[in-house]
């Protein structure tokens, strides 16, 4: 249901921003800003109906003589230095004005000035003329009216600067229709923005999640990798909240160290998600010289500048990723193909941004929709990833499960021995007396009965051995009803013999008889495992007058001994996988014994030191 939802936000958000960008009309524009050190300024005259062939100009222009006011400055004009388009317009010692030219030509009617960077609080507009100023979206708006033939045509603005790292000063005049039609038009790009920055963000948190549950470290690369793009995509919208004196305001070398942690963190989720060390170990050396060459490159920018950002490197190092996705791909490893995909995409998506190409033709920046689509298809592979790793792991339980098994009928093969010895013992005596008896003259009917019914005694006895084995490690589908005490009771009789010939005393008490709807056979394996373990600490410790107390109340059995307890070193690693103190002996019978236990028969396994040795306890 998430990746449904996710995947219909993204198929939403990409079908909107890919809409024909249309033009705003009917405004007149003027704007100062800088690129890599560079001031610009832009003008644009756009208007094909109510400015049609109107003549707006905006002139931005400075002086440093203090006598020039608001109510003079018609008589200073020409006194006025026009400001420079590589001026960064940031002199505080310098008087900053703009002048306005509406032309002979400008309609009558309401308008909004739209503007940046830049206040006013001297200005020539009369009180007739219902000036308005109002903030929206973060911009600084004003309405006024004109009529043509009464009102001036010319107007000067007293600006106070704002002082940001990249200056960004725009005013552009427009009717009021325009106006609110572009801010429509800006908030359905807001929206269309949000949906896609919380698609990444929510991929971000849940692999964070991922990476807490499952320390697959490549999770954790892949949420940095998003958290620090979600950072790019809202730098790059341009909504900040901070204001100019903020560290993060504009601040080119910020701009630069989001994207290239970005980088970084894209790299090394390549490294481990595609295990380029095991499949492709040169792409990892490569990957692994772009990671230092990506960290020196960050330091750089601290100093000067970023050369990978400056000189459009960056596209280019992401190509080496591609390349690793395809070799994975040929190597048959199923979730490259949603990682290439997502890679081709995401790096498509750069290009046209760094590059310049593609915004003219969507309402919102190519790069929005290259992360939103590489988001939906990366968490596509990781959710890949994570069903082989849970396949692998089911394959590796089922591995330990007959492993374990193997390991208990070594012990059920010695035990059927051991209860078969003398039952053939028996019968060689038989088969000998019959055979004197007959040598002899001796053999009569009775005489034959007799040894023929001793026989079939032993051999039914052997038989009800044989059944006592024969479905202890039947596998169970289905839970049925068993009553806890006979289970036990038929483990007990499986291990009689070994018990009675170690001298090993057996207490069996029921305080409550129990009936169970479980995995007969797991229970009784596990109960197995369990009696084997304290047997052989009784007789490896050679424990005087050994004896093992078996106690079943209600739901739970405990099994207790007097071998003298298990260290704490040992206590703390005894259900791991393979660990064991025993010589010749696998280390996952205990292992196997908790799983059962707490994974498929829903219950506990718990074991305490006593002041005769240990207690295990099974609770169902």
């Amino acid at each position: 249901m998430k990746k449904l939802i996710l995947l219909t936000i993204t198929i939403i958000s990409t079908f909107l921003s890919l809409l024909p960008a249309n033009e705003v009309e009917d405004y007149a524009m003027v704007s100062a800003y800088e690129n890599r050190g560079e001031t610009f300024v832009y003008e644009s005259n756009r208007s094909k109906t109510t400015f049609k062939d109107i003549n707006v100009s905006f002139s931005l222009l400075k002086s440093n003589d203090e006598a020039i006011t608001i109510q003079n400055i018609k008589r200073h004009d020409k006194a006025f230095t026009p400001v420079l388009k590589t001026e960064k317009f940031q002199d505080t010692n310098t008087t900053y004005w703009l002048k306005v030219d509406l032309g002979t030509t400008f309609p009558s009617g309401r308008f909004v000035y739209t503007y940046a960077d830049a206040d006013f609080n001297e200005h020539t507009i009369t009180k007739s003329q219902q000036l308005e100023k109002f903030i929206l979206d973060g911009r600084q708006n004003m309405k006024f009216s004109y009529h043509k033939g009464i009102d001036a045509q010319v107007y000067y603005f007293k600006l106070t600067p704002k002082h940001f790292r990249m200056p960004f000063r725009f005013v552009y005049v427009s009717t009021p229709e325009t106006f609110y039609t572009f801010i429509t038009k800006e908030s359905h790009i807001r929206l269309i923005l949000g949906l896609i920055l919380g698609l990444i963000i929510m991929a971000g948190l849940y692999n964070a999640a991922m990476y807490y549950y499952n320390r697959d470290i490549s999770f954790l690369y892949y949420a940095l990798m998003q958290l620090f793009m979600s950072l790019v995509l809202y730098d790059y919208s341009g909504a900040f909240l901070w204001d100019e004196t903020s560290l993060f305001c504009r601040n080119i070398n910020y701009e630069y160290l989001i994207s290239l942690f970005t980088s970084l963190f894209a790299t090394l989720f390549t490294i481990h998600f595609l295990e380029l060390k095991k499949y492709l170990p040169k792409l990892y050396k490569i990957a692994q010289i772009i990671t230092v060459v990506i960290c020196l490159d960050m330091l750089m920018s601290l100093i000067y500048k970023s050369l990978i950002m400056e000189y459009y490197i960056l596209p280019f190092l992401m190509l080496l990723l591609i390349y690793a996705g395809y070799k994975r791909m040929r190597q048959s490893y199923k979730p490259a193909r949603f990682y290439l995909a997502g890679w081709v995409v995401l790096t498509l998506a750069v290009f046209l941004n760094m590059f310049g190409i593609g915004y003219t033709y969507t309402i919102i920046d190519p790069l929005y929709i290259g992360v939103a689509t590489e988001a939906i298809l990366f968490s596509l592979a990781l959710s890949y990833k994570i069903r082989l790793v849970h396949k692998e792991k089911e394959a590796q339980k089922e591995l330990l499960v007959h492993q374990s098994k193997l390991a208990s009928m070594g012990e059920m093969i010695g035990n059927i021995a051991h209860q078969w010895r003398q039952p053939l013992t028996h019968l060689g005596y038989t088969l000998m007396n019959i055979q004197e008896a007959g040598k002899h003259g001796e053999l009569d009917t009775d005489y034959l009965n007799k040894k023929v019914d001793e026989a079939n005694t032993q051999l039914h006895f052997m038989s009800d051995t044989i059944d006592d084995f024969k479905d202890f490690y039947l596998p169970k589908k289905e839970k049925e009803s068993f009553s806890l005490s006979e289970a036990t009771q038929e483990t007990l009789d499986i291990m009689k013999h070994s018990f009675e010939q170690n001298g090993i005393d057996i207490h069996f008490t029921v305080t409550e008889e129990t009936q169970l709807q479980n995995y007969k056979n797991e229970y009784k394996q596990v109960l197995l495992n369990l009696l084997s373990n304290t047997k052989d600490a009784l007789i490896q410790r050679a424990t005087p007058s050994p004896h093992i107390n078996i106690i079943i109340e209600k739901n739970s059995v405990t099994v207790e001994d007097n071998a003298g307890g298990i260290e704490k070193e040992v206590m703390k690693r005894m259900y791991e996988p393979y660990f064991t103190t025993k010589e010749g002996h696998s280390g996952i019978g205990l292992y196997m014994s908790k799983m059962i236990v707490e994974k498929n028969m829903g219950g506990t396994l718990l074991v305490q030191n006593t002041k005769e040795g240990v207690l295990f306890t099974v609770t169902l």
